[in-house]
């Protein structure tokens, strides 16, 4: 089921390791910023797909409480 004018893509992805741990020392260097638009506890999870919520940036379901 797809909302209206939504589309499907089907698409594979490949893990590089050297890649992903580039990746990660870019992380810990504070090379990049993930812009969160929204984080949600894991009891709230299903209100972070209600569009009224909907922010620019990523959207976090946090599983742990800290």
């Amino acid at each position: 089921m797809h909302p209206d004018g939504g589309r499907a893509v089907f698409f594979i992805v490949e893990p590089n390791r050297d890649q992903l741990v580039a990746l990660e020392q870019k992380l810990r260097d504070s090379l990049l910023k993930p812009v969160v638009g929204a984080v949600f506890s894991l009891t709230e999870a299903l209100a972070a797909f209600d569009p009224a919520h909907r922010s620019p940036g990523k959207t976090v379901i946090r599983v742990v409480e800290p």
